[in-house]
């Protein structure tokens, strides 16, 4: 079985290019969610220190090895699955 090359590159850069528009989308929606969103903190709470304790600005993510080769085997599994159907569809093309 040979693999064909230029299937292999194109399903690799359409991986690629799902996984950043998934990313850009991710990134448009919390800027719609943050231009649209409006506090009203006179009538909620009277103590700002009360406030304060309350409300997490943010979340740290950190990328350790496991979460990294998570990342790395998911996109060269979709990476395969756009490969595999690809070339199905080829294959089932030239038959008809």
């Amino acid at each position: 079985m040979s693999i064909n090359k230029r299937l292999g590159v194109e399903s690799l850069l359409v991986t690629l290019l799902f996984t950043l528009g998934f990313m850009a989308w991710n990134v448009f929606q919390g800027m719609l969610m943050t231009l649209n969103h409006t506090p009203e903190m006179l009538n909620n709470d009277s103590s700002v220190t009360l406030l304060q304790s309350k409300v997490a600005f943010g979340s740290i993510a950190r990328w350790d090895t496991t979460s990294i080769l998570v990342a790395a085997v998911g996109f060269l599994l979709l990476a395969a699955a756009y490969y595999g159907l690809r070339s199905g569809i080829q294959r089932w093309t030239k038959r008809s």
